[in-house]
């Protein structure tokens, strides 16, 4: 059985379309078109989270304290819509024109936007702060597909899902610094903003001047669909779009969970504030140490995803990401009591004494309640990290370079349709209904979050069992056996391929199997697979069994594998027929020629070492019942 949310197989005969590669021969991480890019998202998003929150800050100081919420929503969804209302013109000038000369316009425009930004707090005028809000959503989206389907364009592939790892990490890090910075200015900047506005204006434009310096490192990138022509009919593109997305189930699939993750991410976002608040905060500082355990976490699991695919889009590190997700959220429930001391003196000191000396250090208000809350908002932004990486790798290395802006943009609009909802959900719990209490508390909603992500663990691990199991078993592997793979990019990464391996122990295709992202079907010995629990697992993996014994079934599985290597699936066969008794390799049997007869796919021999002498080989004559 194929895995299907992992694996798009190439049609027999069918050509991958080429990259739209830089023209630079430098396509590593290290290449100044990635440093650029990496270090314009980071001021990018820096600057988004600045601008949003400080109107943010500024908003609440218009409204009565029970509406807050609605100002949380509005910054929000506002931030958002144009995501919706712009998809298929984004598709459209990532595909059109250089994703380079995109994302440098789009940058420049943001140096005007933060220009009248600036404007609108002098003014006073809170409709036209929040309009603001809305354009820089619009810039934002304009540029977001050229901004993702850049990257597998100027990088090798090996490199993608690092490259997402630090994205994601530049994303995260400037999270961090943009709701700081915005929390904060809304704090020292006085009534509404006004009272030091000169530290705003040379906060923002300074920050957007620069990402657009470094915009002009990008390399300049071939357009992939230069004929495409403009979406007049916006609404229609959109629609095509979606259905050039729905074309593959397994692409779907991911942008489905991307949405997930990012509508699960806003409603958690929007929930801090307000659980600080019912935690007894006073200021927006105070809400900062919550917002840096989330981000930095979500940090944290980007580098972790990043560096555990080896080199490879890894799927299933998803069920531990979703799994690690549905449990902060449900143990964010469990926090109890105040977040901080009531009165709390300022100048509380603590007095230590070390080696004879006295040493006195203030104190925060902070209770326990608060570090606990910090320490399970930090494993809930590992598990995020650890979800989302792995699926926006998927959708660029995956998508065909002719229709990654139409992809992506569908993408966009599936995730911020999702957010934008999510906004309006949030508003709705928090709305009064007794007097002036929320329908639902922060803590609630955490629980809410934690309870709807475990069917979604559920339906990934039913969904992408191989991988799942392969990713759990190469962790445990680490402890045990260290791996090495030379010559992985002989590997196919899409189409028909028959494996041929030596055969020395029984561990041979589970290792196998954890050197490749793709699903692979091994040809196995029925008799292993006689009791129930080896059953369920020949059917989670796609094994194809043989009775040696039985001519019939050599023939129906002989066809089974020829069936599967014309679809476009990998599939493994010890041609020496059964583990090598010696630690040599045995003379081979000809079912492999049999397999690969009229299929045109190639042969790809694998030799597997260092395994003669483990307790799963039949060295010093017995399998198992020896010290290894």
């Amino acid at each position: 059985m194929a895995d299907s949310f992992a694996e798009i197989p190439a049609q027999p005969g069918s050509k991958i379309p080429a990259e739209t590669t830089a023209d630079s021969g430098d396509r590593d991480l290290m290449s100044t078109s990635f440093i650029g890019l990496l270090a314009m998202q980071l001021l990018t998003a820096v600057n988004d989270n600045i601008f949003r929150w400080l109107a943010i800050g500024i908003g609440k100081q218009f409204v009565q304290p029970h509406q807050i919420s609605y100002v949380l929503t509005a910054g929000t969804a506002l931030f958002v819509l144009p995501y919706l209302l712009l998809a298929a013109p984004s598709g459209y000038l990532a595909d059109r024109f250089s994703k380079r000369t995109v994302i440098v316009v789009c940058k420049f425009a943001e140096i005007l936007l933060m220009s009248l930004g600036v404007l609108a707090i002098w003014i006073g005028n809170f409709y036209l702060l929040f309009a603001i809000v809305a354009l820089m959503g619009a810039q934002s989206a304009l540029f977001a597909p050229a901004k993702l389907g850049c990257i597998p364009e100027m990088l090798k592939a090996n490199k993608i899902s690092a490259a997402n790892g630090l994205i994601g990490l530049t994303t995260v890090i400037a999270t961090i610094v943009g709701s700081a910075i915005g929390n904060i200015l809304a704090d020292v900047t006085g009534h509404k903003g006004q009272e030091r506005l000169w530290i705003s204006a040379a906060t923002l434009l300074g920050i957007a001047c620069t990402g657009w310096v470094f915009s002009l490192l990008i390399a300049k990138l071939r357009p992939a669909a230069p004929s495409r022509h403009f979406p007049w009919d916006a609404p229609q593109q959109t629609m095509r779009d979606l259905r050039t997305l729905g074309q593959s189930r397994p692409m779907l699939r991911v942008a489905l969970g991307v949405m997930f993750f990012w509508s699960l991410g806003v409603l958690a976002q929007l929930n801090i504030d307000q659980f600080a608040t019912e935690g007894g905060t006073t200021n927006q500082s105070q809400i900062i140490p919550l917002l840096l355990s989330l981000v930095f976490g979500v940090g944290l699991g980007s580098v972790l995803a990043g560096v555990w695919s080896g080199g490879r889009v890894e799927l299933g590190i998803l069920p531990l990401g979703a799994g690690g997700i549905a449990l902060a959220s449900m143990l964010l429930f469990t926090v109890p009591g105040q977040l901080i001391v009531p009165d709390a003196d300022p100048q509380r000191m603590l007095d230590v004494v070390l080696l004879g000396k006295d040493f006195h250090f203030a104190l925060p208000p902070f209770t326990g309640s608060y570090v606990w809350a910090c320490v399970l908002l930090f494993g809930l932004g590992i598990s995020a990290g650890l979800f989302d990486i792995p699926l926006a790798s998927y959708m660029q290395h995956r998508s065909p370079p002719e229709s990654r802006g139409s992809i992506l943009a569908a993408s966009n609009f599936l995730t911020f349709s999702g957010t934008l909802v999510m906004s309006f959900v949030f508003s709705g719990l928090r709305a009064p209904v007794h007097d002036g209490q929320p329908l639902l508390t922060s803590n609630q909603i955490f629980l809410l979050c934690g309870v709807f992500t475990v069917p979604v663990f559920i339906y990934i691990v039913w969904l992408i069992p191989q991988a799942s199991i392969r990713f759990f078993v190469w962790l445990a592997s680490k402890t045990v056996y260290r791996i090495r793979v030379v010559g992985h990019e002989n590997l196919p990464e899409r189409g028909g391929a028959v494996l041929v391996p030596n055969h020395v122990s029984y561990l041979d295709a589970a290792l196998l199997l954890m050197t490749s992202s793709r699903p692979i079907r091994v040809l196995a010995w029925a008799g292993n697979f006689e009791n129930r629990w080896m059953k369920m697992v020949g059917n989670l993996f796609g094994a194809i069994l043989v009775n040696p014994a039985r001519p019939k079934s050599i023939v129906a599985a002989l066809r089974e594998a020829r069936e599967a290597v014309k679809a476009g699936e990998l599939v493994c066969v010890f041609p020496e027929g059964g583990i090598s008794r010696s630690g040599q390799v045995l003379a081979f049997r000809p079912g492999v020629m049999k397999i690969v007869e009229g299929s045109g796919a190639p042969v790809i021999p694998v030799y597997l070492d260092g395994l003669w002498g483990s307790i799963f080989s039949f060295e010093r004559g017995r399998f198992f019942w020896k010290w290894p």
